[in-house]
């Protein structure tokens, strides 16, 4: 694994193990929508979507990680989501990803592709590890304030 994939995911696991990374991901994947690339006969790069919620179906996570060929995986990557963007408009309503504060090649990519980012998560890794959340939206509405909370209460 590239060692700005390595320093963004490890922190995350109190008990980091590749394998169980791999479960994780096609356990919670969104169904059919999880893929590698091969680079020379060898694993270059993951990347997918995972159900960021339990019991929301159109809030979904995208990720990726790779080794050190991933550079050269971009353009293909980038291409399989640009074709797929109608498909992941219309059956996902919030999109977002989570990405470590300096891995700034992951904020360029995200912006590339219109991520928005919404805001700081203060100690979001096991060791204080700050992150950056980025998200699409779909058909937004009027945000729920505290204050409109109050009134309707």
């Amino acid at each position: 694994m590239r060692e700005e994939d390595r320093r963004e995911i490890v922190c995350l696991w109190k008990n980091w193990d590749t394998r169980a990374l791999g479960i994780c991901a096609l356990e919670t994947a969104v169904p059919g929508m999880v893929w590698s690339v091969w680079y020379d006969g060898q694993p270059a790069a993951a990347y997918g979507f995972s159900q960021a919620s339990a019991f929301d179906p159109d809030h979904w996570q995208a990720w990726a990680f790779g080794t050190d060929r991933f550079r050269r995986c971009v353009p293909l990557i980038t291409r399989h989501l640009t074709r797929l963007r109608p498909l992941i408009e219309q059956d996902c309503r919030r999109l977002q990803v989570i990405a470590h504060c300096e891995h700034d090649i992951a904020h360029r990519w995200i912006e590339s592709f219109g991520g928005q980012k919404e805001g700081l998560l203060r100690s979001y890794g096991r060791g204080g590890e700050d992150y950056f959340v980025y998200a699409w939206i779909r058909n937004i509405v009027a945000p729920c304030h505290a204050s409109d909370r109050e009134h309707s209460a």
